[in-house]
């Protein structure tokens, strides 16, 4: 069915509307750098955690899940839910912590963590590093999926689909900056996720109804596992499938680069109120991201094993527009297309904005360009984020899997995550310990996907890449010069980490009988945050496939830990910025 006057409507009004936003606030983003980057540090809670939603809700996102379902099933989806662990670690230890440093991207971190020419050099390095390698990895995976929803929707190649994608949101993401990048947010959200629920619902329907869809999957596929929710172990308790579950929550989680938060995530916790309105927004993302977003995706991905039967040399990406182009009727098409516009260009829009930040707040001023008035750096911004999504546009053309390129930046950034968790908790990191990981890092990673190596298991490489790595930074750290003293002592003063890595310093800094501060309770809520968001997860997911039992179960114990939490973190003062 093509595209209809109502459908072409709703998707045009769609476009006028992120267009008005990015002309409304062109004025207030060219004030400052703090505008154009931050909002002025002024977005509450609610605001900053839909902001982390829509973000991390891309075009990419539902054709990664239904290819992950239809090559091996619900389990796999534990390849991004393991993330949830270290979500709850940026809510309960590191929002407050981001927060307090009020840096404006989480590379400038490193000249307020670490002293030297070494501590300059690196806040350089990262800036290269995320803004020209890490994102542009990112934005290729999501306008790959953009282009391949394109080619379903309007039969365009490849090239067109990509420039086509582009237009509306670099518009807005140069003029408006920030501001237009989180109040976009807000309603491209809402307007994915009605999307999402819609064809969710729509497929489902044609597959006979929810209440029959498992045995109606396990029937057709009697030798798969598509419908379980944890990976199959049988006789063989330690097969690929069980190892790769074990390398997902055990690894994964706590080594990729965004451990402790991330630059999308730090972003807006930067840009918040205050340390509640930082902790809250970062926790309503998890919720949201996790408990929330999941099934409607899922439903629609089984719903596809029975409406478009698995054939070998299919293309698993392209299944879910193609069921919105071939089961949606005009108005809710147009709907969709314009739902899948809104989460490419949410995404989209804040890595532009997020890696544009890097390249001119910690490379260009930084380095090149010193002493300038904002106005001009917010135009090398513009110029930045034009320059970058060329680059993007050309490794965007050559990829042509959005799991495997998903994988790979999971590997990619594998071997950092436990230094940048660590130097906020142990004074004796210094800028050495992360240079010598993010080069480890990259090069064995770089080395393990060469064709050499393709027949070695995701999960193997991943050991290697997390176990050498760190090694690495470790021997590497203990045979370089600390950092200096007056640089912990500021830093300290300044994020106040706590914990028993500070002792020495903690005793310079402040009185004795305020010493010794416990992060017990961040370990408890930690916990707590942990079971209440896969308790929801999981338990939905139960009683929407028709087991009662334990989807109560799972809900129970989600309710239990969100009482608990909600007591603790009141005990605790929410009054007082969660201290």
């Amino acid at each position: 069915m093509t595209l209809t006057t109502l459908d072409w409507t709703i998707i045009l009004a769609f476009m006028a509307v992120s267009l008005v936003i990015g002309v409304i606030f062109t004025k207030r983003a060219s004030s400052s750098l703090s505008e154009f980057f931050l909002s002025g540090r002024s977005m509450p809670w609610w605001l900053a955690g839909t902001s982390m939603v829509a973000t991390t809700f891309s075009s990419d996102t539902p054709l990664y899940i239904t290819s992950l379902i239809r090559t091996k099933g619900i389990y796999e989806n534990w390849q991004w839910w393991c993330f949830l662990l270290s979500g709850m670690l940026s809510v309960f230890f590191f929002a407050r912590l981001w927060r307090r440093a009020g840096v404006v991207t989480d590379v400038e971190l490193t000249e307020m963590r670490y002293s030297g020419k070494e501590a300059a050099a690196l806040r350089g390095f990262r800036a290269i590093y995320f803004s020209v390698a890490i994102h542009t990895i990112i934005k290729a995976q999501i306008i790959l999926a953009m282009a391949k929803i394109m080619g379903v929707f309007f039969d365009v190649g490849k090239w067109q689909a990509i420039a086509i994608s582009f237009a509306v949101t670099l518009f807005y993401a140069i003029l408006s900056g920030y501001w237009g990048v989180i109040l976009t947010d807000f309603f491209q959200f809402i307007l994915a996720m009605i999307g999402a629920i819609a064809l969710a619902w729509i497929a489902v329907t044609h597959a006979g109804g929810l209440s029959g869809l498992e045995a109606k999957v396990t029937t057709a596929y009697p030798a798969m596992h598509y419908t379980d929710f944890f990976p199959p172990v049988g006789g063989d308790l330690f097969g690929p499938a069980a190892l790769t579950f074990i390398a997902y929550m055990g690894l994964s989680w706590w080594s990729k680069y965004s451990s402790d938060g991330g630059g999308v995530v730090v972003q807006r916790m930067s840009s918040c109120k205050d340390e509640r309105h930082a902790l809250l927004g970062t926790l309503f993302f998890n919720i949201a991201n996790y408990a929330v977003r999941s099934w409607p995706w899922i439903l629609a991905a089984l719903a596809s094993l029975i409406l478009y039967p698995v054939v070998g040399g299919e293309d698993p990406d392209l299944i879910y527009p193609r069921m919105a182009q071939e089961l949606m009727p005009s108005g809710l098409k147009g709907l969709m297309v314009a739902a899948f516009f809104a989460a490419f260009m949410s995404s989209m829009s804040t890595y532009l904005n997020l890696s544009s930040s890097y390249l001119i707040n910690d490379f260009y001023k930084r380095f090149i360009v010193k002493d300038r008035a904002d106005r001009h750096y917010v135009n090398a911004s513009r110029l930045a984020t034009l320059v970058l999504s060329l680059i993007t546009a050309y490794v965007a053309y050559q990829a042509t899997s959005i799991v495997g390129v998903f994988k790979f930046l999971i590997a990619f950034g594998s071997g950092t995550g436990l230094v940048y968790l660590v130097r906020w908790y142990w004074w004796r990191v210094n800028a050495w310990s992360e240079i010598s990981a993010m080069l480890a890092s990259t090069t064995i990673s770089i080395t393990l996907f060469q064709d050499a190596y393709k027949e070695m298991p995701y999960y193997e490489k991943l050991f290697l890449i997390i176990s050498i790595s760190t090694a690495i930074w470790v021997v590497v750290t203990f045979l370089t010069k600390p950092t200096d003293e007056s640089k912990l002592i500021e830093f300290y003063k300044r994020a106040a980490p706590g914990g028993p890595g500070w002792k020495h310093i903690e005793a310079k800094v402040i009185e004795p009988h305020e010493r010794g501060k416990s992060i017990a309770g961040d370990v408890v809520h930690f916990v707590l945050g942990t079971v209440m968001v896969y308790g929801y997860t999981l338990g939905l997911g139960k009683l929407l496939l028709g087991h009662s039992t334990e989807g109560i179960f799972f809900l129970i114990g989600a309710v239990v830990s969100t009482v608990l939490l909600y007591s603790g973190l009141t005990k605790r003062g929410w009054n007082k910025v969660y201290e």
